[in-house]
């Protein structure tokens, strides 16, 4: 899972396959997301609870980061190294899902090809993409939030491109 280029490409994937947002157009200005409730959580607030759940079942976060700076407030993304020891990555990010749930992160549409798993969360304006692709050659496993503002929207359009 140390493989920056996949690891970004997965994040890529991630985001493409799961949107830019809630799409409510304006969650952070009094509206709220679905599963969410309507309180707004910050960028480093959701990278902690990632990093709680996910350190918790065993993962270490990446040192590297592919958000760019001018979306640090309305982007997240934890990348992980893989697990210390003889821990099961599967186990790993099972559990780490589960201490999503139990932080209170509503779980919502999964998808599963081939070995690649992707699963949707939502919390408060966030979008969260939790994926992994464990299969033979290079592990993955990356969570990738999108804040659903309008502010934030905005900037992943003017964004695009660049």
């Amino acid at each position: 899972m140390r493989k920056v280029g996949m690891v970004a490409v997965a994040t890529g994937v991630v985001l493409l396959v799961g949107g830019c947002g809630g799409g409510d157009g304006g969650a952070g200005e009094g509206g709220s997301s679905s599963g969410g409730s309507g309180t707004s959580l910050t960028a480093a607030q959701v990278d902690e609870e990632i990093g709680a759940a996910a350190g918790a079942a065993g993962f270490t976060k990446a040192s590297f980061d592919t958000v760019k700076p001018e979306l640090k407030e309305c982007m997240v993304n934890w990348a992980a190294d893989e697990p210390g020891g003889e821990a099961d990555p599967e186990k790993a990010y099972a559990d780490t899902l589960a201490g999503l749930v139990e932080a209170g992160w509503a779980e919502g549409e999964a998808t599963k090809k081939g070995t690649a798993d992707v699963k949707s969360l939502t919390k408060g304006d966030w979008t969260l993409k939790a994926a992994s692709d464990l299969g033979p050659g290079i592990k993955t496993v990356v969570f990738a939030g999108v804040l659903g503002t309008q502010k934030c929207t905005e900037l992943y359009v003017s964004g695009l491109g660049k």
